[in-house]
Order: C-alpha cells, then structure tokens, then sequence
C-alpha cells in the first residue's frame, strides 16, 4: 500500500472510530415486535460441539422479515466452550446503514447455569464508524454498534435479539434476499420467516438444496417458514473458484424477470442527461482532436480511465444510484457506476453507441441461475457499437494501452445491458489477448565463482496492464526489490543491479529489463563437484497444486494464462547434454518444453497455456496426473566434469540407479574372479 493511503485510512480509522453519534439518536432499546415467532432453544445440545470453529458454535440463527413494516428481526444465540471462544466470541457487532435504517436492541444476554444474567446496557454500546471498505477506496457510511461483554466464561450461552428497521429506498419498495441454510461452522438450528402482504407476490427459488417452506395465512398475510437442524459445516477445497458456491441457500425476489431489473436500472442511468459547460467543453475537445469514432472512443475511454481516479462514496441510495456525471468530471473521482456512467454520457454527446452493463465478477455466467435482482450485481462496466461491432470496455481499469480492438476486458462472461431493449443477460465472449515472454540470460565466466542473469519480459494484454499499474504506484527500487525476491529462493545471495521499463503506447507491449549478480552461481556437493540446477521459474510458480487432490469441487486455474518461458545459459566452453522434450495436453492447459544446447549455450524453451480459468472435478484426476508428469520432466541442472553433464534431474537419479546396479554386478564378477583364480 502507498504511504499516503496508509495514513489516509489509519487516520479515517482513527477519526471515525470515535462515538461521534449520540446513542441514543441512533439506537434505541425496545421490547421484541409483537409480529415474530417466538421459539424454544434447546441449550443443552453437544452433537455439533466436536466440530466448532473459535471456540463458539451457533446454537440457534433467526432471521424474521415482515415487509409491510420494512423490518427484519435477528436474534443469535451461542455457546462458549472453550477459553479460545471467551476471547473470540465475547464481541457483538452490528451494522447498520443510519442514511435509512434504525437499529433497536431488545436484549443482550448471558444463560450460566441455568441463570439468565440481564447485559443489555445502553451506555456500553459504542457507535463506531470504521469504513472497513476503505483500503478498497470505497467509503459506505455504515455503523457499527459494537458491545465488549465482560465476565464471559467458559461454558456461557450468549444470547441477543435486535431489529434492523428499513429498506434502501433505490429499490423502491420492492424486497430481494436470501437465506442462508449452511456455512463452513456447524450450527444446531436455523429459522427463518417472511411476512408478505396479500397484494405482493414473492418469487422463491431453492439453490443447493430442496427445503420447502411452511406456509399459512395469518391476518391475511402470507407467512412462509423455514426450518433446518444439526447442520454440519460445508469446507470449500483448496482452489476452488469463486464462482463455484456448493452452500445451501433460499433466494427471494419480487422481480419477475430480468426485463423488470433492467427497467429499474434504466431510471438509474438515464440516456438523456445535462452536462456542465466544464464536461461539454471536455468533449468538444475529444471531438477536435480525433476524427474516427475509434479514435474518440478510445481516448474518452483513456480519460475516465486514468483522469478519474477510483474512489466512490456509496451511502443509501448511492449504494447503485451513480452521482451526476458532471459531478463527477468536476472532482476527478468516481466509483464502477460513475466512471461508467460518465463515459456513456460522453460518448453519447458524440452520437456513439454505448450502454452500462451490470456484472457479477464472482458468479459470472451462473448469475443467469439467480433470481433476477438488482442485487445480483457488484460491478458496472460498459458495452460499444462501432461500425456493427460491439467492444467492452471496463472504465475501472487505469492505464490501458493498445489498439480499441486489442484492449483487454476480463472474463465476466455475462452482464445486463441497460437498454430499453433488453430482456435478459447478455453472453460476453471472452477474447484472450494476454500473453507474457520472459527471456533469462544466465552467464557464467568460469566454471567456479559468480555469474550474471538478464531478465527480458514483454508483457501483452491484462499482463501489460498490470505491469503498467505496478510501475505507476511503485517506485522502481520498490519494484526491482519484490523482483529480487522472486528468485532469491533459487539462488542464494542474488543481488538485484538496475531495472529499466519501457511502454509501447500504440500497442499496448509493456517491456521490462532486469539485472542481477549471482555471487554463488555454481553450488558443490559432497563430491566437491560444480552443479547448477534450473527449471522453467516462471511458468513452475503458476500452476497450481493443490493439497486435497480428492476432489469434489471444482480446482482454480490461473486465467488468463498464456507464457513463453526461454531460459539460456552461456558456459565459459562447450558442453554436452542430454537432449530432451515434453509435450502435455488436456482439457485445461498446454504445457510444450524443449531442452537442448548449442556449442556452449545451453536453452531451456517451455510454453504453457491455460484454455479456462478451472477444471472440473470429473477431470481433475486427469489434470493432476499431468502435473505430476511435468514436476517429474521439468528441472534440470549441469554438472561440471562429467561426460553427460547437463541433463534433466530425473534421468540423473535414473542414471544414479543404474550405475550402482552396474557397480554391485562388477563386485559381485570380480569376487567370483578370484575365488576361481585361488
């Protein structure tokens, strides 16, 4: 993190961490709603306690929604059974947006032995404001009421019960969620309830799972139930992608389709909108300047890309609601939604076609299996139409260079295009332009002592980007040191030289040169004999191995992934090897190695590609068996003195064996030799 966010956030910490709020104007203490159930807890159950996390298991969660009032009541209780649990579970936290809700404790309690110890008390619960987004550059507004219970013992139950009063006024009254069925702790009982009124119709949808709710009618209002014991926790596996969630859960929306979604959004982002004389005068500039509308589209892109720094403020209904673009041009800040807004506000001026998008970088193409809901949704990015092509572009991304067919926009997959057209999710193909070439020059002038490495990377597509943004936030003595680190574990002592960069604007290529002393190019083992062992650096430190190799969910892979590795060693005299190549191909990735020498340098080429950004857990036998083929193939090292001395590790080891068998057959023949001769 930069110095100057460092200080910014500890010093926001700090100032907001303060009761700058009276409690009593911001929560209240009340008797519970006369609209919830009231249930019986079994406090006394152990069948989960072997399982707890923290040292605490969840005996019961409840969750009570009654729409008609905008209200939703929670009461939690668990046990403490361990000293760990007194030191991790004696806190209650709660937060709360104040912009639009009202928060009410009804009791804070502590069951002992039977005996209930009464710890609601008003004047301890201080109202801290800790932004805990803003190291993210998002500031939200919300409240934490937070208790710091005392006298908490092993063995306490910690019981409590509040009510959350309002809804975000941007969904105009119209309610989605879901309900939680189960997490990676054990928990002994789940409730939930939602009140509907008569005139308002909920859609239900199940994921993971097929618990129906109970549902009656009480004074004349719909009431669905739902309840679940003895939930056992659900561990995710090592590497499992983000979009893959295998937890149980009830989604309710009051959104029909998708078309209704996109109706709301519509209002949000409208076509039709007043701009400053500052911002117009911004755009007749782009006008002037660029004749094409490629041309235009791109540097408006290059603008609200790396003029408009990313920060959003995104209290109430700022939460999905973007602020006025002009606004936003005038303080050169802005959030997904805002820069997004702003470029289709500017390109719009300039008659091109252009619409927001919504996306959620985590479920991806699976958020089609939702519920439609505007709360579906974490990112806004935006979609152009030049000359009956469509391009996406995310306005978040700073510091992109290249060509506007070759700019690089992630694999979200699917989106919602804000149009007065659009009925449902967008499919977006994804257009792998990312590539890395990495160059190593290893150079050794004797065959004892140190050597040099030159590393050459050229960097394309996401990988240009993120190199860019590297060297614009870093210094280069900050960068060249994290470089150093990369390799220090293979070679010991390594000192970094100098770093250079250079930046191809019209293609986008980003080119890095980096220098380095090896004091200790060469080791000695307990033979006294020189060796230097290497293998495809980068490309080993991408792929991914897992622990649990059992699987049953799907395993992450890096993606976009897309490397040519090219390692050269140049010796003080001619050397030979034992040539060799691998080639191995699945499903998920292509890895292609060929490793040979010439007179007296030695070449190590390997490429490696990822097809997709995971393998499923059907072929992931396959996947592992290939990568314990590569671990096998891929290191190798040169041996000084030796007839063969270059040659991959395992042929090493395989040679290794078969001289000792050699050895023992000439001892063994040699003794049958002499008793023969005496």
């Amino acid at each position: 993190m930069k110095l100057y966010l460092y200080l910014f956030v500890t010093f926001a910490t700090f100032f907001f961490s303060t009761p700058v709020f009276s409690q009593s104007e911001k929560i209240t203490v009340t008797k519970e709603p006369a609209w919830i159930t009231k249930n019986t807890i079994d406090y006394n159950k152990k069948l989960l306690d072997k399982d707890a996390a923290d040292g605490s298991i969840d005996i019961s969660l409840e969750k009570q929604v009654y729409l008609a009032e905008q209200s939703e009541y929670i009461r939690r209780s668990k046990k403490i059974i361990s000293q760990a649990g007194v030191q991790n579970g004696s806190e209650i936290s709660i937060s709360f947006d104040p912009s639009y809700e009202q928060l009410t404790f009804h009791s804070i309690r502590i069951i002992r032995n039977g005996e209930t110890l009464d710890r609601l008390q008003l004047s301890k619960i201080k109202i801290l404001h800790q932004e805990k987004e803003l190291s993210s550059y998002i500031y939200n507004g919300l409240l934490d009421a937070v208790l710091i219970m005392d006298d908490v013992r092993q063995g306490d139950i910690i019981e409590y019960s509040y009510t959350v009063k309002g809804f975000n006024p941007i969904f105009k009254n119209k309610f989605t969620s879901e309900f939680h069925l189960d997490y990676a702790v054990p928990v002994y009982e789940f409730y939930y309830k939602l009140i509907v009124p008569p005139q308002r119709k909920i859609n239900i949808k199940n994921i993971n799972n097929s618990l129906l709710p109970v549902v009656s009618t009480v004074n004349k209002q719909h009431v669905y139930e739902w309840r679940k014991s003895n939930i056992q926790p659900l561990h995710l596996q090592d590497y499992t992608p983000a979009w893959h969630d295998p937890y149980a859960q009830v989604l309710l929306s009051e959104y029909n389709n998708w078309k209704e979604v996109n109706d709301w959004a519509m209002e949000l982002f409208p076509v039709k909108k007043e701009l400053s004389p500052a911002l117009q005068k911004k755009i007749k500039e782009i006008q002037s300047t660029y004749i094409t509308e490629e041309e235009r589209t791109q540097a408006s892109l290059r603008f609200v890309q790396d003029d408009i720094r990313y920060m959003g403020i995104e209290m109430g209904e700022n939460s999905h609601k973007p602020a006025d673009p002009s606004k936003v041009f005038n303080q050169r800040f802005g959030d997904c939604k805002e820069k997004s807004y702003l470029l289709c506000c500017m390109l719009r001026a300039m008659n091109i076609d252009i619409s927001p998008v919504l996306i959620n970088t985590v479920t991806k193409k699976n958020t089609n299996t939702l519920l439609p809901s505007p709360t579906d949704f974490d990112h806004v990015t935006v979609r152009v139409k030049l000359n009956n092509i469509y391009y996406w572009f995310d306005p978040t991304i700073a510091y992109q260079r290249g060509n506007i067919k070759n700019i690089f926009y992630p694999d979200y997959q699917a989106g919602l295009v804000i149009a007065d057209t659009t009925s449902t999710l967008t499919s977006i193909a994804f257009r792998n332009n990312s590539k890395e070439h990495i160059e190593e020059y290893f150079k050794v002038a004797a065959m004892k002592g140190s050597g040099t490495l030159k590393v050459i990377t050229t960097s394309e597509g996401n990988a240009a980007d993120e190199k860019r943004n590297e060297f614009n936030n870093e210094s280069i003595s900050e960068i060249l040191t994290s470089y150093k680190k990369f390799y220090a574990p293979y070679f010991e002592d390594i000192k970094s030289d100098s770093l250079t960069f250079t930046d191809n604007n019209s293609t986008g290529i980003f080119t890095t040169i980096e220098y380095y002393t090896l004091p200790n190019f060469w080791k000695l083992d307990k033979d006294k004999v020189s060796k230097f062992s290497f293998s495809a650096f980068v490309v080993n430190n991408i792929l991914r191995k897992p622990k649990e190799k059992d699987r049953t969910m799907p395993f992450w892979l890096s993606f976009p992934a897309n490397y040519k590795e090219e390692l050269n060693i140049e010796l003080p005299e001619d050397w030979k090897v034992t040539e060799s190549e691998t080639h191995l191909k699945n499903s998920s990735f292509a890895y292609n190695s060929k490793f040979y020498c010439l007179y007296n340098h030695i070449h190590l080429i390997t490429e490696y590609e990822n097809y997709k950004d995971h393998t499923t857990r059907e072929k992931a036998p396959a996947y592992f068996k290939d990568l314990s083929s590569f671990d096998d193939l891929s290191s190798f090292e040169i041996t000084s003195g030796k007839e063969d001395n270059a040659k991959n590790k395992s042929d090493s080891t395989i040679n290794n064996i078969l001289s000792g068998i050699l050895l023992i057959i000439c001892f063994v023949g040699g003794l049958f030799w002499w008793n023969r001769r005496k």
